[in-house]
């Protein structure tokens, strides 16, 4: 069985291949494929996805996955402006930076609303730390906005404003589940209109700073690479809900006092 390094490896050249650079335009059709197989991976193995697809799930783990939603979301307008201020060479690249930096500003106020909306006691309520897989996918994102290509983080930011075409059905499942309201998904539904105009800001931006296969290489592994840290936190989301349930959740007991 070849390693899993080795494989990857033959699948970035395999894929780069098919991302062609010419006169400034580039084929982003192997950047969506790895997206969406790495995506597809996620929903199909996933226990918190299973668990939402056949209803075995309530507000409780909706507001454990929320607060996680809140901590890294908090972060993203930091390290995207991070890559601009370590990196001012390209003055187009970081133009974009500070830009999309300043629209993300506040977007976890909107995760913190949704949550509060489902019945959290506010005056009783304090966001506990994330969870570890949080915290590494937060870490990550700092450590490559602020070392090595700078391009990189546009792997990130290319899969996450454009992720409703595959968790649109998990929200409209929890929607009718929990019974919500639209402006109790305000994350997901306003952000989502947002995210529109953002996608189509880094597809533009990705194709006027690339410049060589390097480029192209590193933006694929990041994409990837952000995709599965953020499939590891769904996984301890979901295990942090089971511990709930079964009583031996320390970081949210609280919510059994606090959750309305």
């Amino acid at each position: 069985m070849p390693h899993p390094k080795t494989t990857f490896k033959r699948e970035l050249r395999k894929i780069t291949m098919t991302i062609a650079v010419s006169s400034n335009k580039m084929n982003l059709e192997g950047l969506d494929k790895i997206i969406s197989d790495t995506w597809n991976k996620i929903l199909n193995e996933s226990k918190l996805v299973e668990a939402i697809n056949s209803n075995s799930f309530d507000k409780y783990l909706y507001a454990i996955y929320m607060v996680e939603t809140y901590h890294y979301t908090s972060h993203n307008a930091r390290n995207q402006a991070l890559v601009g201020t370590t990196f001012p060479e390209n003055p187009v690249y970081a133009k974009y930076c500070f830009h999309h930096a300043s629209e993300e500003v506040g977007h976890e106020k909107m995760a913190y609303h949704d949550l509060i909306s489902i019945g959290i006691n506010e005056s009783a309520f304090t966001i506990p730390a994330p969870l570890p897989e949080t915290e590494i996918l937060i870490s990550y994102l700092y450590w490559i906005s602020s070392n090595g290509n700078p391009i990189r983080r546009l792997g990130y930011s290319y899969w996450a404003e454009s992720c409703y075409q595959y968790i649109n059905p998990l929200i409209y499942k929890i929607k009718t589940v929990l019974q919500l309201k639209s402006h109790q998904l305000t994350f997901f539904i306003a952000h989502s209109e947002i995210d529109e105009k953002h996608a189509n800001e880094v597809t533009d931006i990705i194709q006027k700073v690339v410049k060589d296969e390097e480029d192209i290489n590193e933006i694929i592994t990041v994409a990837k690479y952000t995709l599965n840290l953020t499939g590891y936190m769904l996984d301890a989301v979901y295990k942090e809900y089971v511990d709930f349930l079964n009583g031996d959740s320390k970081r949210y007991n609280f919510l059994r006092d606090c959750l309305i």
